[in-house]
């Protein structure tokens, strides 16, 4: 983050906060098969419309607030997000925190490896920050 951050002005006191939420958030539930990698370039869609997900080297047993990042990585607004935890069923506030601190580093992962030479990353890293910095 701070390299981000004397890169670009999407480091926020707010995206902070998220990640200090994200360390301390303590582990609850059972450990469930994931993706391990669920972002934008990992997923086809057609029409709008998700019709696969790919790169599955990643899959592994561990905590699905890793997949549920996939709420700001793959989904631009607030209805669509809560559209997804609705279908997912109960989520605690410590899943959601953890959620948020892994679609930070995807978004981070993405936006650093984009400015470095892949501008369809730094993109996608951008509009998952975006995403993060509204949730309060």
């Amino acid at each position: 983050m701070d390299r981000l951050a004397i890169q670009t002005d999407l480091i926020t006191p707010q995206l902070r906060h998220l990640w200090d939420l994200a360390l301390r958030a303590p582990l609850d539930g059972t450990p469930i098969w994931l993706h391990g990698d669920l972002h934008a370039r990992n997923v086809l869609v057609e029409d709008g419309v998700i019709t696969g997900v790919i790169d599955w080297g990643d899959m592994c047993s561990g905590d699905s607030a890793t997949d549920l990042a996939s709420s700001w990585t793959l989904f631009g607004d607030t209805r669509s997000r809560q559209e997804l935890w609705r279908a997912y069923g109960e989520i605690s506030e410590p899943a959601l925190q953890r959620a948020t601190g892994w679609a930070l580093l995807f978004g981070l992962a993405l936006l650093e490896t984009g400015l470095n030479d892949n501008p369809r990353n730094a993109a996608i890293g951008e509009k998952i920050l975006k995403r993060l910095a509204d949730v309060g």
